[in-house]
């Protein structure tokens, strides 16, 4: 069952939640085959309810892509879409209330494994961003201890510093994307 109890959430107003998706494409519908493994939840769609946070991630991408191919003509793109909560409940969601040891345990499963090990349409929780990239990539080199230990575990959340971590919405398959509408896209500046 979906709580909704964190903090961080927005006030939903009848059940509705704008959630934002930056990237350097410019699409009409979503296919989540194009997604990245090795991420936070596996890959598939991701939206954040953080505009802010879905635009620098649209820029750093845009970055990335012209250090590598420096004459690409991409631009930032920002999409911003509905949700109406009533819709989850037909779906196998996986909801992480806080960042602790079973939403960090599910984040390294999934940064270190190509395929999902688990079935649900779509995970709502924290996002271990970039900003968390420096303690995730010492807590595999093992800077924390063996990383299947608690105490392992325990030390990356607390550098990660979990309270100011943003939330998403975790897309595995292009049936979940159905219960997002699309209220409106356009290119960052």
């Amino acid at each position: 069952m979906l709580t909704f109890e964190f903090s961080t959430l927005p006030t939903m107003q009848q059940g509705i939640l704008t959630l934002f998706h930056g990237s350097t494409s410019e699409f009409d519908s979503i296919d989540t085959a194009f997604g990245k493994p090795y991420k936070d939840f596996g890959k598939g769609f991701y939206a954040s309810i953080n505009r802010k946070h879905s635009e620098n991630l649209a820029k750093r991408n845009l970055e990335i892509t012209l250090m590598r191919k420096p004459k690409e003509k991409i631009k930032p793109w920002l999409y911003t879409y509905e949700l109406n909560t009533e819709f989850l409940k037909n779906y196998n969601v996986k909801e992480f209330q806080k960042a602790d040891r079973e939403w960090m345990r599910f984040v390294v499963q999934n940064r270190t494994n190509k395929k999902q090990k688990y079935k649900y349409d779509i995970v709502i929780g924290p996002t271990a961003n970039d900003d968390t990239r420096t303690s995730i990539q010492a807590f595999f080199a093992g800077a924390y201890g063996d990383i299947k230990s608690d105490k392992a575990i325990d030390m990356l959340i607390i550098q990660i510093e979990p309270e100011k971590l943003p939330w998403q919405f975790y897309f595995a398959n292009n049936n979940a994307t159905k219960i997002l509408t699309l209220k409106s896209k356009g290119i960052i500046k």
